[in-house]
């Protein structure tokens, strides 16, 4: 399939080209989340509730904000 597409904005279109990067660092984001909330830990420490609660709350968000928009991070 070829798409043209036409921009008068060179940021825009620069933006337009990085969106594959956009989608890389939400998912990696979101993976991190998952982590935190799955095993406990950030980093080599063990997480507080507090810390667990927040990091699920975050991704529960990030992911309806990125479907609300018609987007998927796990393609």
């Amino acid at each position: 399939m070829k798409v043209t597409i036409e921009y008068d904005n060179e940021q825009e279109a620069i933006q337009a080209l990085k969106a594959d990067r956009w989608q890389g660092a939400l998912w990696k984001l979101d993976q991190e989340l998952r982590g935190i909330v799955k095993h406990g830990y950030i980093g080599n420490r063990e997480a507080t509730d507090a810390e667990i609660a927040m990091a699920e709350y975050c991704r529960k968000k990030l992911r309806q904000l990125v479907n609300d928009d018609g987007l998927n991070l796990d393609v």
